[in-house]
């Protein structure tokens, strides 16, 4: 039996699909322009590549991960504290699994991300700008943690920054 579509759903999808269309598209064209060391006709590796792979994605992940869990800023959102308290300790390493196979994903790795449209995946933490940028900060200081290039570092805070609008859907 056929059901009817969710117009909703598919919009959100769409949403979600073109998001992350622009953000590694972003990624690609930053660095098809920023290697001038790259001899003419060689084609430069992905940022997925120049990031070390899935390992090290899931390296930084797990890291940031945890770092989020303990910040006490964003711990002040009450529905951010409870997920942390009653349901990180069995979401937990799923989300991080998600969050790897997203970022390896847009950093061009061989990988699609099939998790919920972002903004379906925290609308209920009504997250504000200055909690998302915190989260941002969080993914920096594992960047930092595992010395990943400025370059690298750079394409990837910018990537993420690009999704601001679809997290953050609380005021500040």
């Amino acid at each position: 039996m056929d059901r009817p579509v969710d117009r909703r759903t598919v919009t959100k999808g769409a949403g979600a699909l073109a998001g992350f269309a622009a953000a590694r598209a972003l990624l690609q064209q930053t660095a098809l322009a920023a290697d001038d060391s790259t001899p003419t006709g060689a084609s430069e590796q992905s940022l997925y590549d120049r990031l070390g792979g899935i390992f090290a994605i899931a390296a930084v992940v797990d890291r940031f991960s945890d770092a989020i869990i303990v910040n006490p800023k964003l711990n002040q959102n009450p529905a951010l504290k409870a997920w942390n308290q009653t349901e990180a300790p069995t979401r937990l390493p799923g989300l991080k699994f998600m969050r790897t196979i997203w970022i390896a994903a847009l950093a061009g790795g061989p990988f699609t991300y099939t998790g919920l449209p972002l903004h379906d995946a925290h609308q209920r933490f009504h997250l504000t700008p200055e909690e998302f940028d915190e989260v941002g900060a969080e993914i920096v200081r594992a960047l930092d943690y595992y010395h990943v290039p400025a370059r690298e570092k750079q394409q990837l805070v910018d990537a993420y920054m690009l999704t601001k609008s679809e997290v953050a859907t609380a005021p500040q």
